[in-house]
């Protein structure tokens, strides 16, 4: 069954190309119309379009300025953790979890001896015996160091 159509040359040129096009990508278009019809059964395709139509409402959202004073210190915090030292970096994360953890464990503790002692005051030799501990020397040393090398200049 021959198809004649009632068009200029030229435009019956391009529908040719159209048309080889498709039978070309014959297989492609039925693996995406099947896709389509996929996402339409799911609901998919409807959240899609509600996500494009309320676009508007989630860039005013976007913009505001506590949202956009945020992504900056984000930027600034990622900027800052690109500077360290990936071996540094490395032996920070492996460590923080298990430090993280012991750290609320005696925040627990603590807790639980303050219910246990309710008015004891802790004594100033309770607090020798904890300054010498070399936890205690190295977290000020670290401290300390920081300090420094945030008041130099470079």
């Amino acid at each position: 069954m021959a198809l004649t159509l009632n068009i200029p040359e030229e435009k019956a040129d391009r529908i040719i190309r159209l048309l080889d096009m498709l039978a070309e990508n014959s297989d492609a278009i039925e693996s995406i119309l099947r896709t389509l019809t996929r996402l339409k059964e799911s609901g998919i395709l409807a959240a899609l379009e509600g996500l494009a139509e309320g676009f508007d409402e989630g860039f005013n959202y976007m913009a505001r300025a506590e949202v956009m004073a945020a992504i900056g210190n984000l930027m600034m915090l990622l900027y800052m953790l690109s500077r360290i030292e990936q071996p540094v970096l490395l032996e920070l994360a492996e460590r923080m979890p298990r430090a993280l953890s012991a750290m609320y464990r005696e925040i627990k503790g603590v807790e639980k001896e303050r219910e246990r002692r309710r008015r004891k005051k802790v004594s100033i030799l309770e607090l020798l015996a904890l300054m010498r501990s070399p936890e205690i020397y190295t977290l000020m040393s670290a401290m300390r160091s920081m300090m420094k090398d945030t008041s130099s200049k470079d």
